[in-house]
């Protein structure tokens, strides 16, 4: 039997009308409409149900909430411009498919879904909101009852955060067989180590991997409060070491190392010792960084003076780019150490202004690419005019001259 677009817009009115309706996928549209691909699903809004389309135009999305003959005429309009259509409603999933000869719609029952009407869904967190945990609990952002406190909340996201960036860090050194079930981990700058006792919860109680961990920070009290948690946790492979960076001599080797708000080159010369180390993996987030930005204003061959003086103009402007640079620098370094780079998010700015993180794994790049990203990195010192520290600290560790 020939289906119709009578036929989709029946299935799409009776889902509405029965609320049977959670969600529908239209993708690769055609023609003259004007988005690549419409999110479908329904919302209540002061009372009323309507149905929120969220198209999708160069990267972005927009919103916009109709009522169910609104939706109905509009999709009217859409059907004549879409290749494929995925239907989910609480008992059935359709797939409508559009060519040349006309449209094809398979169905298919499937087991009974929720409808929710809700704007929001429930962050799906690595630690359970819901349950006691007792780290959580010791460092003050639970209640013994399993309560995250009120004041607490933006950090019990930041520590989320971090595991998940953990959970793909460790995920993609098991894919390329560079662990296996034991590690050996360094988290410099410490600090009240949040992330540090995350760090070895995750990978011990909920991993369950053989782990040594260590936290160094400069601030004896800091330390000696963290061993006394530690020790109250019963976390036996864990210890909290007062030094530098530079001086850190506990393990010959090391799997993992990470560096939270180092500040300036304290980043940096967490970087050289994970090249001391063989570190497997680094992760970074910078906090303030000043050295590229007081050399900038001592250089006389800087573009920041040149083409980029719009940014070298003003003071403002000039701090946040030499901050940038700083850590574009940093890993484009990592790639000339034979590391795959990636540059993300931290976490939201809204909660911290330092929240540019840089991963980098381990990896085996040709010499070819090498050479690219030696070619690329010479451009850029010079374009910035400056000898950063950074360059005399990782350049012998560099696979390419």
């Amino acid at each position: 039997m020939k289906n119709t677009k009578e036929d989709i817009l029946d299935i799409f009115k009776k889902s509405f009308t029965e609320k049977t309706f959670i969600k529908s996928i239209i993708s690769n549209l055609k023609g003259s409409y004007p988005y690549k691909k419409i999110d479908l699903k329904p919302l209540e809004i002061k009372g009323e149900v309507v149905v929120q389309f969220e198209q999708f135009k160069d990267n972005k999305a927009y919103h916009t909430n109709l009522s169910i003959p609104e939706a109905i005429l509009l999709l009217t309009e859409i059907l004549d411009s879409f290749k494929q259509v995925i239907i989910i409603t609480s008992t059935k999933e359709y797939q409508i498919l559009q060519n040349k000869k006309g449209f094809s719609i398979k169905g298919k029952t499937t087991e009974k879904k929720e409808v929710s009407l809700s704007h929001n869904k429930k962050k799906n967190y690595i630690l359970d909101s819901s349950n006691p945990i007792p780290f959580l609990i010791r460092l003050g952002v639970m209640t013994p009852e399993g309560v995250v406190t009120k004041d607490k909340f933006n950090k019990f996201r930041q520590i989320n955060r971090y595991l998940e960036f953990i959970e793909d860090t460790l995920k993609e050194l098991q894919e390329k067989n560079l662990v296996s079930n034991t590690m050996k981990i360094v988290d410099f700058g410490c600090g009240k180590s949040y992330l540090t006792f995350a760090l070895y919860h995750y990978l011990t109680n909920i991993k369950n991997m053989d782990i040594k961990v260590i936290g160094l920070d400069l601030k004896e009290d800091v330390i000696d409060h963290c061993n006394e948690i530690a020790t109250d946790l019963n976390f036996s492979n864990l210890k909290f070491l007062k030094g530098d960076i530079k001086e850190f001599n506990e393990f010959d080797s090391v799997d993992m190392i990470f560096s939270l708000h180092a500040c300036n080159n304290a980043t940096d010369y967490s970087l050289l010792k994970g090249m001391e180390l063989k570190a497997k993996a680094i992760l970074a987030v910078p906090c303030c960084q000043s050295e590229i930005n007081q050399k900038i204003n001592k250089s006389s061959t800087t573009e920041l003076k040149g083409v980029l003086s719009p940014f070298g103009n003003h003071g403002i402007l000039q701090e946040r780019f030499s901050s940038l640079a700083t850590d574009a620098l940093r890993a484009l370094s990592l790639e000339l150490c034979g590391f795959n780079t990636k540059v993300m998010e931290f976490i939201d700015m809204e909660h911290t202004p330092k929240n540019i993180l840089i991963k980098g794994i381990i990896s085996n790049p040709s010499q070819e690419k090498l050479l690219e990203k030696r070619k690329e990195y010479d451009n850029y010192i010079k374009f910035l005019g400056v000898n950063p520290l950074l360059d005399s600290l990782l350049e012998k560790y560099f696979l390419t001259k």
